[in-house]
């Protein structure tokens, strides 16, 4: 039996959709998503029992898709279909079925309803075409409960580029342009720049970042949870670094930075009196309660009312408190008392990990037992704000505004403008222009700097986090989007056409054997595309003996969403593909083909569009048009959502249109320009020319995935006009809360 057809090793699907199945006439319209299932222990039985050809076999399987549609059907929708007027069903030819008619549905006492329906099977072409009909009376107990949340495909990235891996950039191109108002990278791994490279990039690293390339972009930042390492780069202007440690090297001079900054208090997490777990936060330590010589060191902290902490629990459960939360008024949600450090609304902390039954307590105190980083050095650099817990400045002639150590100060030399440190310090040749204050001690008079003055501290600016989870990818949550469905079933390729109408209106909708296609059949294919340099119209032969697709010389494709049940290639266009390209992969990883993975080859070709950057003059008014991405002919379809100010919004083109790639596993890709999103489950590659998208690109959705880029790279231009509308992700939704679920069996049957 066919795994791309009956599948569930990889994940729980759950019900697969593979056809839109629509009972006409019913009192309430309902569409749900008919099941391409396995047929499993005593089904599978069963189904041996009673099928004594393949066309019994098909019109089988048309009365289970039935019977998991009805267990679908809301309870408060039953009680208007009941009746005996007949009811078609349509929408299930992919399983062979040629007819399918509820002919009654009777209320069976108050909870339970009969449903009697006639299902035909076919099987065979031409003269071998057979036949079998079958009659069946399911006895249906709906479910009660609360609905599940559908899949969306509308929320904003973390950034243009996130990789969910380690990024190792010594070549090529790594470019970030026209992003506004958020991070433009994200690393959830390490960040390496090296080679003689420059990265116009500006984000957010959860490991270690180490640059000696050619250098980053001007005005940005690199904030790491780790240690940021800077040697031989060229300086950027106006960038910020903030990280556990910091540390730059001699041959890193005169650049001008707007801020350096690193150190946190690691705190014991108190409910009371009661130590209930750690964390590494921001803040002052209260004078009263500090224990100990200076530098400070142990004392309970009051967090800065900015930035996040993570507070891991006794039981390993972790919340992300954000001190700088607010309601929909402005007003904060977290407050931190100042003169007790007592921070409160911490229970509007997020859940990282843990069980749900596990709560943050509102009320919180913190109390410091040593330093997490805090090390900052340098050479000769100009500096807006300086600050970290032991400071060493090896350079001479640099200049800073502000220089700020809760710890110890070594300095060369250098023009400082404020000073304060909460330990001694130690100079060469130093000036201070303003004023300068320290709690220990001085090896040589400066001008304006007093020592040992008590109760002097700058606290430390806590340690940033990097929000670089990902959600998953899952190409079965876009097949009921899909306009172009490419499968292998029983071990023959099939294209099933959805929402699809010519432009006088006529729907071509249905299932399209690539084999055997009937007489009308190839007509439409070949109207539709053509592949191997116009010599296959149709592109009959695009299933690989690998099962994988395969779109060679390609001078014709239509517009619309393309679903591949297994990897594709698409290698060589004489024509621009106005399309969301989706891949899944296989459920059992152990199989050698195993992919989902996309190949966009270095053969001669156009662009690949999404159909929404595309433009509705090309998406709606071709003579094959996609009913479900355009409202009419001239004008895409629209959907409400949620703004980035957080109010209802109207916006135009479905968000999956916005995508040019949605991927399962891995992208290898050649100098392409894509017009549209990236979604990846696995790994990047690229070489040749640079790859130029439009959109966003989200690397590693579905597991951890490194990424080497040495040659070609990558430049991601974010859309002017930006907003929800342009970066989607997408999510899994969720199940729903049956308050018990539903039932439905299949009570008698026999053949007509």
């Amino acid at each position: 039996m066919d795994r791309n057809r009956f599948s569930a090793f990889k994940r729980q699907r759950g019900v697969a959709t593979l056809l839109i199945v629509l009972m006409v006439g019913l009192a309430v319209s309902v569409t749900v998503a008919a099941t391409i299932y396995s047929l499993r222990g005593t089904q599978s039985q069963q189904l041996t029992t009673h099928s004594a050809t393949a066309a019994q076999a098909a019109a089988w399987r048309g009365v289970e898709a039935l019977r998991l549609y009805l267990l679908q059907v809301d309870t408060n929708v039953w009680p208007g279909w009941v009746g005996n007027d007949a009811k078609p069903v349509s929408g299930l030819e992919a399983l062979g079925v040629r007819a399918a008619t509820v002919t009654s549905i009777e209320a069976a006492g108050s909870d339970h309803y009969r449903v009697s329906a006639q299902v035909i099977g076919t099987a065979g072409v031409g003269s071998a075409l057979t036949t079998a009909t079958v009659e069946v009376i399911y006895d249906v107990v709906p479910g009660s409960g609360t609905p599940g949340i559908p899949p969306v495909c509308a929320s904003m990235p973390k950034a243009p580029m996130v990789f969910n891996g380690n990024l190792d950039y010594s070549g090529g191109k790594l470019d970030v342009t026209n992003a506004v108002d958020y991070e433009n990278i994200v690393v959830a791994g390490n960040l390496t720049i090296g080679g003689g490279s420059t990265a116009r990039i500006s984000g957010c690293v959860k490991g270690d970042v180490s640059l000696s390339g050619g250098g980053i972009t001007d005005n940005g930042h690199l904030y790491s949870e780790g240690t940021i390492r800077i040697n031989g780069m060229g300086n950027p202007n106006g960038t910020t670094l903030w990280a556990r440690n910091v540390e730059i090297g001699s041959g890193v001079s005169g650049g001008n930075y707007t801020a350096i900054k690193a150190g946190a208090y690691a705190v014991g997490v108190y409910s009371g009196t009661a130590l209930i777990g750690t964390a590494e936060v921001s803040g002052n330590l209260i004078a009263s309660t500090v224990t100990g010589g200076t530098p400070w060191v142990t004392g309970t902290v009051a967090p800065l009312n900015s930035g996040h902490a993570v507070i891991t629990l006794s039981d390993q459960s972790q919340f992300l408190l954000d001190f700088s939360k607010q309601d929909s008024a402005g007003a904060p949600l977290v407050n931190v008392d100042a003169s007790t450090g007592l921070v409160t609304g911490a229970a509007t902390a997020e859940r990282l990990k843990g069980a749900d039954n596990v709560s943050l307590p509102d009320a919180l105190s913190f109390r410091s037992t040593r330093i997490a980083g805090g090390t900052v050095g340098l050479a000769t650099l100009t500096v807006g704000q300086l600050w970290g817990y032991n400071v060493t400045v090896s350079g001479w002639s640099g200049k800073y505004e502000t220089l700020w150590a809760s710890g110890n100060i070594a300095m060369t030399s250098g023009t400082v403008k404020s000073l304060l440190g909460g330990g001694d310090m130690t100079v060469n040749q130093v000036s201070v222009s303003g004023s300068g204050r320290l709690a220990g001690t001085l090896n040589m008079p400066v001008n304006n700097v007093q020592t040992k003055q008590a109760g002097t501290s700058p606290g430390l600016p806590g340690i940033p986090y990097c929000e670089a989870r990902v959600k998953p990818v899952d190409a079965d949550n876009f097949l009921a989007m899909a306009n172009y469905a490419f499968s292998t079933v029983d071990g023959a390729a099939q294209l099933t056409i959805r929402n699809v109408k010519r432009a006088n209106g006529d729907s071509i909708d249905g299932v399209y054997p690539l084999n055997n296609p009937s007489p009308a059949q190839l007509a439409i294919l070949q109207e539709l595309m053509t592949c191997n340099y116009t010599n296959e119209k149709g592109c009959l032969k695009a299933r690989q003996s690998d099962g994988s697709w395969l779109l060679h010389g390609v001078s014709k494709m239509p517009v619309g969403v393309l679903w591949f049940d297994q990897s594709v290639k698409i290698d060589g266009t004489s024509t621009d593909f106005l399309n969301t390209v989706v891949v899944r992969g296989c459920d059992d990883p152990s199989q050698a083909t195993c992919g989902g993975n996309v190949t966009l080859t270095t053969a001669g070709h156009r662009d690949l569009i999404a159909p929404n950057f595309a433009g509705a003059a090309k998406v709606c008014g071709g003579d094959f048009y996609p009913t479900n991405l355009c409202a009419s002919r001239s004008q895409l379809v629209e959907w409400e959502g949620q703004g980035p100010d957080g109010k209802p919004h109207t916006y135009q083109g479905l968000p999956i249109a916005n995508t040019t790639v949605i991927a399962e596993g891995a992208a290898d890709i050649a100098g392409w320009e894509l017009r549209g999103s990236v979604m990846l489950g696995k790994q990047l590659s690229t070489s040749g020319a640079t790859v130029t998208i439009h959109g966003s690109l989200t690397v590693g959705s579905n597991q951890t995935a490194d990424t080497k880029i040495s040659a070609g790279g990558i430049a991601v231009d974010v859309p002017s006009g930006g907003g929800l509308n342009l970066l989607p992700v997408c999510s899994t939704g969720s199940g729903g809360l049956p308050a018990s679920p539903a039932r439905a069996s299949v009570q008698w049957s026999r053949y007509l």
